[in-house]
């Protein structure tokens, strides 16, 4: 028997990514995955701006950041007829591009899932915090009021044992053992088209010179395909969309590359893997049932459109990660963990409309190519392909944990497009430098704890006194910051914001809101003290 604070099935990248941020905060846990290696089919390509501020706190955000393709790649995705004749549409891609941005210490990544599963398994490997068991596979889970009971196979030897943990997290995919362990339900329909993934290898430099993309659709005699580069040289995705599950044999998917590549030449292709799936955009009804929760594909699956799958995976995993810590280490009520399932799965769903929002538009290209019409609408109405920083950046979250807003949000003429950076409760705090010489971001104070950050104009010894008070009486991590600079725009120089260890704003208020009779109270307010 095998006694853990937290027992996590699957070793994807959420899995990972929980079990690094577990041992951030001093929590043991052990690692099971039925797969005997990372996986070599990757479904993820985008890594969006707030999972590379995860993976800056994490440590590997260069590491990530040396794996993708680079600004030339991601400017923009480009339609064809064919990859070598004629472009129907270049539409920008600002939410992919990776250059520095004004509104983050980051930059998104165009990259491919196994190379960024990699990065966090060598993390994972040197964490003495984390025990990691492959080709082992969960065969029962259960739970009481002092924990859960995950009874695990070893795939090599048959050999049974039990884990005893305190919780268990199931990120083990679309077919999650722990979704079913727990009676949660996919609420999704799947769509009426169905897609063949093929990994392969070719030289395609020749055709993509001075028109590289993200994405590369092709509109061809038998259909949408889609080409996806994975490293930049030969490594390539391609997606065949058809009305059937039937796999096409090899042959047939050559030619279909051929045809899309649109040349006469012969151009070697190596098949490297292939697999079939159907859209299935939806979540779960429940993110979690006593002790046990779901995170990444097991508790929601997106369309690839726009990027968001794991992307949506990572945000929930760092919802949930500080919450178990903090139960755990006795700081904070049990009851913040129910937080997960309202902030989460609506954050999750907002997500998942956005990528059926944005295919929804991009049909309209096809639809107007194949009828011989205009396609100038379709492509107005796809920019959000990748230009979707407003549901990214913007998206705000309510909770017992979060303050009401007084006012409303910034006004924006597309809230899925637009971004106005706003120090707003249940926002992510926003992006300023507090040393732009030594590359130090006001970002870069949270992850660990709670902090009260105050404009440059706070009257700070009152705060920061106060602070020290509840945090000495009650044990609670909460530290005091003050901005440098008198003008930090969007943060007001008399405002005060409380940020959680996610990086989501708590309660913000101004100075002159408390006097000094009141300091302690209104810190108090929105702290889950025990």
């Amino acid at each position: 028997m095998t006694k853990v604070p937290v027992c996590i099935i699957g070793c994807g990248p959420i899995g990972l990514a929980g079990a690094l941020l577990l041992s951030k905060f001093g929590i043991n846990s052990l690692l099971i995955e039925k797969r005997s290696e990372v996986n070599t089919h990757p479904r993820s390509r985008f890594v969006d701006t707030n999972t590379m501020e995860l993976m800056r706190f994490l440590g590997v955000e260069k590491a990530v950041e040396n794996t993708g393709l680079g600004p030339d790649w991601t400017q923009c995705n480009r339609w064809f007829n064919a990859l070598a004749k004629d472009q129907i549409a270049a539409i920008p891609s600002p939410t992919f591009h990776t250059v520095p941005r004004s509104t983050s210490p980051t930059m998104p990544v165009m990259t491919c899932q196994d190379y960024v599963e990699n990065v966090l398994l060598g993390k994972v490997r040197n964490d003495e915090r984390i025990e990691l068991r492959y080709r082992t596979e969960a065969v029962h889970l259960s739970q009481d009021e002092s924990g859960t009971a995950v009874a695990i196979r070893d795939l090599d030897t048959g050999a049974e044992s039990t884990v005893q943990a305190a919780y268990t997290l199931g990120t083990d995919g679309p077919h999650s053992f722990a979704r079913q362990a727990i009676g949660s339900v996919l609420e999704a329909e799947p769509l009426g088209n169905f897609s063949q993934d093929v990994i392969f290898d070719a030289d395609l430099s020749k055709y993509v010179e001075g028109r590289k993309g993200g994405l590369l659709f092709n509109l061809t005699s038998h259909g949408l395909l889609v080409f996806q580069p994975l490293d930049g040289i030969r490594r390539w995705r391609c997606q065949i969309f058809k009305p059937d599950p039937d796999q096409l044999p090899e042959a047939e998917i050559v030619e279909r590359i051929r045809e899309a590549i649109g040349t006469e030449d012969e151009v070697p292709i190596g098949i490297t893997s292939i697999g079939m799936w159907r859209p299935t955009p939806g979540c779960v009804d429940r993110l979690s049932s006593g002790r046990v929760f779901l995170a990444g594909d097991a508790a929601h699956v997106s369309l690839p459109t726009g990027g968001m799958g794991n992307n949506i995976g990572f945000a929930g995993i760092r919802s949930l990660a500080w919450k178990i810590a903090y139960v755990l280490r006795g700081v904070a009520p049990s009851w913040i963990l129910d937080t997960y399932q309202v902030e989460h799965r609506a954050c999750a769903l907002a997500r998942i409309a956005v990528g059926v929002k944005t295919s929804e538009a991009a049909v309209k290209i096809i639809a107007a190519f194949y009828a011989g019409g205009d396609t100038s609408i379709g492509v107005r109405e796809t920019r959000q392909y990748a230009d979707h920083d407003g549901a990214l950046l913007g998206l705000e979250t309510a909770s017992r944990l979060i303050a009401d807003n007084p006012e409303p949000p910034p006004a924006v003429d597309n809230p899925t497009i637009d971004f106005v950076p706003a120090v707003r409760a249940g926002r992510r705090a926003p992006h300023v430098w507090v040393d732009e010489r030594t590359g130090q971001s006001v970002l870069d104070w949270f992850g660990l704890e709670y902090v009260l950050v105050g404009g440059a104009s706070v009257a700070a010894r009152r705060w920061q006194d106060a602070v020290g008070r509840v945090a000495s009486s009650t044990g609670f991590p909460l530290f005091w910051r003050q901005l440098p600079e008198p003008e930090a725009p969007p943060y007001d120089a008399t405002g005060l914001a409380l940020v959680r260890p996610d990086g989501i704003i708590a309660d913000r208020w101004h100075d002159a809101d408390a006097s000094n009779d009141e300091v302690e109270a209104r810190l108090r307010r929105q702290l889950p003290l025990q």
